[in-house]
């Protein structure tokens, strides 16, 4: 299947991971109000949709600081494809999602592994240079993991 974007860029990858981050911001709080009976799922998509909010400030960082050069570095097809098939997934309105805790699951697997693959692998290209999400998105990736994991156990 060949890639919806025009690019297989950096620059492309980033937009992706940009809308990701807003969709994922959106899938938390349509769960959020699927869980209000359940306090401690609440506490924790709160924070998680805090957490999304400051991913969406760091992945706009990055391409803050990138030049145009750098945005038009090629990246892997693949990702890309995963990153548009993973937001078209979240995208659909498809409430079978909420339904089966299974593919909430899985639905959230997916988020997050694109999210930290994606931005933890530019914390240390030279050409990202960044102030407040290099340290930011560090010291988030065990914090924010470890509120999805207890909100995995909370939906159980």
């Amino acid at each position: 299947m060949g890639s919806m974007s025009k690019s297989n860029t950096l620059g492309t990858l980033l937009d992706l991971i940009a809308q990701l981050e807003d969709t994922a911001y959106d899938f938390y709080g349509r769960l959020r109000q699927r869980h209000a009976d359940n306090p401690e799922a609440m506490k924790l998509l709160s924070a998680i949709m805090d957490d999304e909010l400051l991913h969406a400030r760091v992945v706009h960082d990055i391409i803050g600081s990138m030049s145009e050069f750098s945005r038009q570095s090629p990246v892997s097809p693949d990702l890309i494809n995963q990153l548009e098939e993973t937001l078209k997934g979240l995208r659909s309105g498809d409430e079978d999602m909420f339904t089966c805790s299974d593919d909430t699951c899985d639905a959230i697997e997916k988020i997050e592994a694109l999210e930290f693959d994606v931005v933890l692998s530019l914390i240390n290209v030279p050409e990202v240079n960044f102030n407040f999400s290099t340290s930011y998105a560090r010291n988030q990736a065990v914090d924010h993991t470890n509120k999805v994991y207890r909100l995995l156990r909370a939906l159980d």
